[in-house]
């Protein structure tokens, strides 16, 4: 399982699994097209402070994960120090393989190396899996807003933060 920086090829494969309900039950942006795929691509490749990456095992794209660096929230000077918000998908053929989890796994450091001092993620708390992902890797479960986000079936859902930081 390798991750590397997605590219404007990785638009189909990136569709062959965003598109697919499963896959959108719990993001905000859905991608159902080629172009919709394409364009998110080229949206967090031309955004500085974000990160794309594809996620692939022997050598086929199969997931996705990335997010956005941040400056913390402060109450005086400017923190000299980033924060970055992290978000993965995975093809439903694929989990419960521990493809997820061994990306996350690659992420997370490399990420700590370039100086990001806190990753938060988050997750609403129906889904156990990615729960199980972040946990395995180290994240803390910070807290809960219950009854937080409407999802798209009119529920509303649980939104869990979870972080993990430097040491």
């Amino acid at each position: 399982m390798t991750v590397r920086p997605a590219c404007d090829a990785d638009a189909a494969a990136f569709l062959g699994y965003k598109r697919r309900p499963e896959c959108q039950a719990y993001v905000t942006r859905t991608v159902d097209t080629l172009e919709q795929s394409t364009s998110l691509i080229a949206e967090r490749l031309d955004e500085p402070d974000s990160l794309l990456c594809a996620v692939l095992v022997d050598g086929h794209v199969v997931g996705d994960m990335g997010g956005r660096r941040y400056r913390p929230e402060s109450l005086g000077p400017e923190p000299d120090v980033h924060d970055f918000y992290l978000g993965y998908t995975v093809d439903p053929d694929r989990w419960n393989q521990g493809v997820a989890s061994a990306a996350v796994a690659l992420l997370v450091p490399a990420l700590h190396r370039v100086g990001i001092r806190r990753i938060v993620a988050k997750t609403f708390a129906e889904n156990a899996a990615s729960l199980r992902v972040l946990t395995s890797n180290g994240f803390c479960h910070e807290g809960t807003e219950r009854l937080a986000v409407l999802g798209r079936d009119g529920r509303w859902l649980d939104d869990c933060t979870l972080a993990h930081l430097a040491t």
